[in-house]
């Protein structure tokens, strides 16, 4: 059964993770990626940010993010053949993705479902709802259920 959180399209576990939770953004638009960026940790996230998809796959291999946000409309190679690339990485196979769009969901679900996209959140919306999702597809054990706000990576 369906979690009722908006946005979320998977019913499978997450595992739970250590603090800080690590966020790679994806976007080819820079501004809003680091924009995105500052947001996030300022909620206590630690974030790299990748401009496009294929300097996606080129952040250190050393290290796995807890979660990763996609955006969907970017030109070369696009959010879901991302996501469906990411897949097939080892390191990146059970990693949560976060659809992150101006596109309304009703547009991109069906692809991304496909392309192994876990949940989904609107640009332009407020950034409580993708925080929740974070939040869910990578929980943090420990006392704690939120990471340390002190954190700045």
């Amino acid at each position: 059964m369906f979690s009722s959180l908006p946005g979320l399209w998977t019913d499978r576990p997450f595992a739970r993770v250590s603090p800080p939770v690590i966020v790679l953004i994806i976007d080819d638009d820079g501004d809003g990626a680091e924009a995105l960026a500052a947001v996030l940790e300022m909620e206590g996230f630690r974030t790299v940010v990748a401009h496009g998809g294929p300097p996606a796959f080129e952040v250190a291999a050393a290290w796995t993010p807890h979660v990763v946000i996609v955006d969907i409309e970017m030109p070369d190679c696009d959010g879901f053949a991302v996501a469906a690339a990411m897949r097939g990485v080892g390191r990146f196979r059970n990693t949560p993705i976060i659809a992150f769009t101006s596109l309304a969901e009703a547009d991109v679900i069906e692809r991304g479902k496909d392309a192994q996209i876990d949940a989904f959140c609107r640009k332009g919306s407020p950034i409580r709802p993708l925080l929740k999702l974070i939040e869910h597809v990578a929980p943090v054990s420990g006392p704690s259920d939120r990471p340390d706000n002190g954190l700045r990576y």
